[in-house]
C-alpha cells in the first residue's frame, strides 16, 4: 500500500509546511500593537493545534509506506485533520488577518494571513473532497475512515467560501472606491510628489470623494487620500514650503489626531495626519524642501491601521491636486490602487 502511503504523507507534510508558514506570521504579529498580538496569539493557538493533529495523522500514515494493507485509522486521522484546518484556515484568512490589519506592527502580517489563509482554505477543500476517491482508487473498496462527500456538500462549501471572500473584498471597496470627475482636476497643480520615500510602493485605503468619510459634508475632505504605510516609517513633504501646524502629543485609536501641516508659497496648505506620537522632525515656522521628512507614519485618532491622511487645503476646503510621480489614472491616485513614490 506503499502508494497511498506516499499520498497521505506528502499532503501532510504538505500541511505542516503551510502551518509553519502562518505560525512565523503569528509570532511577528506579536511584536505590533495590541489587535496584532491578539491575532498572533490566536494564530499560535490554532495552528499549534493543527500541527499537534498533523503529527498524529503523521504518525500513522508512516508504516503505509511499506504495509501491504492500510490501516483506516490513518485515513480518519487525515479526514480530522482537514476537516479542523477547514475551520481555522477561513478564520485565519478572514477574521485574524482583518484583526492584525488594525493599528501598527509589521506591515507585511496582514496580507500573509490573508492570502495564506485563502490558499490554505482552498487546498484543504480540495484534500478533503479527493481524500475519498484517492483512497478508493488504491484500495479498490470503499475507505471506512474517508467516507465520500455528497457533491451538493462540495459545491454548497466552496460557493460559501467563494462568496464570503468576495464580499470581503467587494463590500469595503463599494465603500471606499468614490468617484474621481477627472474633469475637476483639469486646473489642478501636478508638482506634489507622492508624501514617502522614494521607490517604495504603497497603495491607497482610500481616495478622493469616497463614500465612507472622504467627503464634502465630512470637514470638506473630499479631495483627501489614505495611503497604507508601515507604521515608524518616513512622512515625507510633497511640496515645498513653511511648517505651520505640529501636533504629535497624541496616542492610540479614537481620541485626538496628529497633524503636521506645510504652507505653500501660493498660499495652500497641505497637511499630513494620524503621524505617530513623538516622531516630528520639525518645528513651526521652519521651511522644508519636497522630500524633507516631516514626520514619522502612525495610527492615531480616526485611524484603523498605519497610513498618511494627505490632503491640500485653500481656506476651509480641500483642493484637488495631482501628483508628478503618479504616472497613470491621470495622475490621481484611485482606492485600492498601488503607487510608487518617486520623492527623495
Amino acid at each position: 500500500m506503499t502508494g497511498l502511503g506516499t499520498y497521505l504523507v506528502g499532503l501532510q507534510l504538505g500541511l505542516l509546511v503551510v502551518s509553519l508558514i502562518i505560525l512565523i506570521a503569528g509570532v511577528a504579529g506579536l511584536t505590533g500593537g495590541t489587535p496584532m498580538v491578539i491575532s498572533g496569539l490566536l494564530v499560535l493557538v490554532g495552528w499549534l493545534f493543527l500541527i499537534v493533529l498533523g503529527i498524529l495523522a503523521f504518525s500513522r500514515s508512516i508504516p503505509l509506506l511499506s504495509a501491504t494493507d492500510v490501516s483506516e485509522d490513518a485515513l480518519t486521522w487525515t479526514r480530522r485533520l482537514l476537516i479542523a484546518w477547514l475551520v481555522i484556515a477561513p478564520l485565519t484568512g478572514f477574521g485574524l488577518a482583518f484583526l492584525s490589519f488594525v493599528g501598527c506592527g509589521p506591515y507585511w502580517v496582514p496580507g500573509l494571513l490573508h492570502w495564506t489563509g485563502l490558499v490554505a482554505t482552498v487546498l484543504g477543500f480540495a484534500a478533503l473532497f479527493t481524500l475519498s476517491p484517492i483512497a478508493h482508487a488504491f484500495l479498490d473498496r470503499e475507505p471506512k475512515g474517508a467516507p465520500p462527500t455528497p457533491w451538493w456538500v462540495m459545491l454548497l462549501s466552496a460557493g460559501l467560501v467563494a462568496l464570503v471572500w468576495g464580499l470581503a473584498w467587494l463590500v469595503p471597496y463599494l465603500m471606499l472606491r468614490g468617484s474621481v470627475d477627472e474633469t475637476r482636476y483639469a486646473a489642478a497643480r501636478s508638482d506634489l510628489l507622492l508624501p514617502w520615500p522614494g521607490g517604495e510602493s504603497s497603495w491607497v485605503i482610500q481616495g478622493n470623494n469616497s463614500g465612507f468619510n472622504h467627503t464634502t459634508a465630512n470637514l470638506s475632505q473630499e479631495f483627501s487620500w489614505d495611503f497604507r504605510r508601515p507604521c515608524g516609517s518616513p512622512v515625507l513633504a510633497a511640496l515645498p514650503g513653511t511648517v505651520s501646524t505640529v501636533v504629535d502629543s497624541h496616542d492610540g485609536i479614537g481620541g485626538d489626531n496628529n497633524e503636521i501641516a506645510v504652507t505653500h508659497a501660493d498660499g495652500t496648505v497641505a497637511s499630513y495626519l494620524h503621524i505617530q506620537n513623538g516622531s516630528a522632525k520639525v518645528t513651526v515656522g521652519q521651511a522644508v524642501a519636497a522630500g524633507d521628512q516631516l514626520a514619522s507614519v502612525g495610527s492615531v485618532g480616526n485611524s484603523l491601521t498605519g497610513h498618511i491622511h494627505f490632503m491640500v487645503r485653500s481656506g476651509a476646503a480641500t483642493i484637488a491636486v495631482r501628483f508628478a510621480d503618479v504616472t497613470s489614472d491621470g495622475s490621481i491616485p484611485r482606492t485600492f490602487g498601488s503607487y510608487t513614490s518617486g520623492n527623495s
